[in-house]
């Protein structure tokens, strides 16, 4: 049987901590690697942070829902909420190669996400909600012992 583990919350950015110290714990309870941790808690609380300022607008009256389950060698993430839906398509890709003035304001979140996880889907459905699923590959306990011992 798999764990899911969830968190429900409302959209005020006072509880990204509280959300980033739920995705930590989780991943200490996984076992997982502080590298695997630090790409889960930066794409959770830079999806947040977005659904929070842009489908809710700054209220802080919606609802976000997050779970986590890993299934095999992957934890799973998705995240629900009511508010606007989001078109990713819509959002032009920035070049990180380009000088940080030529770049434009804003489309690094979504392009961050997509750097730091396997695999990143959004869905929309009108009675449903929102629903992002991303997911990360892992190996379960395994440790690196440093070279000089």
């Amino acid at each position: 049987m798999t764990q899911t583990f969830e968190l429900c919350t409302s959209t005020d950015t006072k509880n990204l901590t509280m959300i980033s110290d739920f995705v930590t714990s989780v991943a200490e309870e996984l076992g997982l690697d502080e590298k695997v941790t630090f790409a889960l808690q930066m794409a959770v609380d830079e999806a947040c942070a977005n659904v929070m300022e842009h489908a809710y607008g700054g209220r802080t009256n919606g609802t976000l829902r997050i779970a986590l389950q890993p299934q095999g060698a992957e934890l799973v993430v998705t995240i629900r909420d009511h508010g606007c839906p989001f078109d990713p398509e819509a959002v032009p890709r920035p070049d990180p190669a380009s000088p940080l003035e030529k770049r434009g304001e804003g489309a690094l979140g979504l392009y961050l996400i997509e750097q730091l996880m396997d695999s990143v889907e959004f869905q929309f459905d009108a009675a449903e909600g929102n629903t992002l699923t991303m997911k990360k590959r892992f190996h379960r306990g395994e440790q690196t012992v440093p070279s000089e011992c």
